[in-house]
């Protein structure tokens, strides 16, 4: 069982602040025998300061890396210094290293029921909160793994998942405007067109057709479309009106079509 879920059961769990304050310890305690051991030398922490864009604070890199992590005061914008920590961590000398302090770090966002999910592409590490589980994993998780065969459409996704991830009540629109270029970018690359995705209708309604699904569930799209439409023309030049509330559900029903077309392809193809 872990701790935080004994420490539940006996009613004492930990609220937000507790958390924020156990997980920090937990990375210091990570720094203080991985970085020692693996050595994270004085170009690793410029790399990282230079990223987050700080002065350097010693000239020792573990004493500066801890000084700039005692600094934040809320989870989010720890776990995001945590992130440009990985990302800078051992520049140009191979994946090892990283992979070993974030598979770390992952692991204790785990033990402490903490929602993010962890993505890795080109560009390092990243993490987004994560909704409902059975959503997370239907809707995005194995979407993303089958986008590998779509490599543009795979790109897409992980830069809206990115922009997601760092999305605040002013740029909100602008995140959800990424999603609908991003399931444009994927009926490009499904359907072999150039078209834009209103004018895709057509051939994602042929498809549906030729799998049987009725005409009732295909009007999903257009419902989906009509979503992207009306909250960016209504909501996209006024940012004091956008809301993140929004956005979760979008992601889940552009994961939902994705979904739907590559089971469908993928069921022909068998």
């Amino acid at each position: 069982m872990k701790w935080i879920d004994y420490r539940e059961k006996l009613g004492i769990g930990f609220n937000d602040e507790q958390k924020f304050i156990m997980l920090k310890n937990k990375f210091f305690n990570i720094i203080d025998f991985l970085f020692k051991k693996n050595a994270y030398s004085l170009e690793d922490y410029d790399s990282y300061a230079l990223m987050v864009g700080e002065p350097v604070l010693s000239t020792n890199p573990i004493i500066g890396l801890q000084l700039s992590m005692e600094k934040e005061s809320d989870l989010v914008s720890f776990i995001s210094k945590v992130i440009a920590v990985c990302n800078s961590y051992n520049v140009g000398a191979g994946k090892l290293q990283k992979k070993n302090f974030f598979g770390a770090f992952e692991h204790q966002l785990c033990l402490m029921n903490i929602p993010y999910e962890v993505i890795e592409d080109e560009d390092g590490y990243f993490i987004f909160p994560k909704g409902a589980k059975e959503l997370d994993d239907a809707l995005v998780s194995q979407p993303l793994e089958w986008l590998k065969a779509y490599p543009l459409s795979h790109k897409a996704f992980i830069k809206s998942l990115k922009d997601y991830a760092s999305v605040t009540e002013s740029n909100a629109s602008d995140v959800a405007d990424g999603f609908r270029k991003m399931l444009e970018t994927f009926f490009q690359e499904f359907f072999s067109s150039q078209k834009t995705l209103e004018n895709l209708k057509s051939e994602y309604g042929t498809f549906l057709k030729a799998h049987g699904v009725p005409q009732e569930l295909a009007n999903d799209f257009n419902t989906l479309l009509g979503a992207f439409t009306n909250y960016n023309n209504n909501y996209a030049k006024h940012h004091d009106k956008s809301s993140i509330n929004v956005l979760e559900y979008l992601l889940y029903q552009t994961g939902n079509i994705i979904r739907l077309l590559i089971t469908l392809n993928n069921g022909e193809k068998t």
